[in-house]
């Protein structure tokens, strides 16, 4: 039996599962026609268009989805939230100018799936806390929230719609993805 919901469900086939979040990646919202964005809305995109990514290596991050149904209509709540560690004045500046714009972004899970959210509205940072504690122990960083608000899912997809793509990871390395395998340029 699988772990559909149709065709009915046990809980020991569905239990090999890994939670959390391994990396995020920040793009900018561009308004793409919807013709250029291929799937099903709400469950996987097929094809989108050549990107510019940026990743960010996380051990403390969530990404949560609320679906409320009103008089309104459906519409979905995503919210993201992750730590970035040390403060240094290139972050700040790049963080700043990211508060600036509409984003979108991807979840990478730990399990290997990849989710993105704000693909049709964009989405913004709406929380963005720079932390010292008062010991050495303490986070000297970054907290920050990402929300977007939709009509459809945050989809499911695979890093090789992109096609080929840009991965900046910092400042000081540019990593161009083809397919599966990453070549450092």
């Amino acid at each position: 039996m699988s772990c559909g919901l149709t065709s009915g469900r046990t809980e020991i086939a569905c239990r090999d599962n890994i939670g959390g979040v391994k990396a995020v990646y920040l793009f900018k919202y561009i308004d793409y026609p919807y013709t250029q964005i291929q799937g099903v809305r709400g469950v996987s995109v097929t094809d989108f268009p050549d990107t510019d990514l940026f990743k960010y290596e996380t051990t403390n991050a969530n990404f949560s989805e609320t679906i409320n149904n009103d008089e309104e209509g459906i519409s979905y709540t995503q919210s993201l939230s992750f730590t970035l560690f040390k403060q240094d004045i290139l972050t700040t500046q790049e963080l700043k100018i990211a508060t600036d714009i509409d984003l979108r972004y991807i979840v990478e899970f730990n399990n290997g799936d990849y989710k993105i959210g704000g693909l049709w509205n964009g989405a913004k940072i709406s929380s963005l806390t720079l932390d010292s504690g008062g010991s050495k122990t303490s986070l000297n960083g970054y907290n920050i929230t990402i929300e977007s608000e939709e009509e459809y899912a945050a989809a499911f997809f695979n890093f090789n719609v992109f096609g080929n793509f840009l991965l900046l990871e910092d400042s000081f390395n540019i990593l161009l993805e083809t397919g599966s395998k990453i070549n450092l340029e």
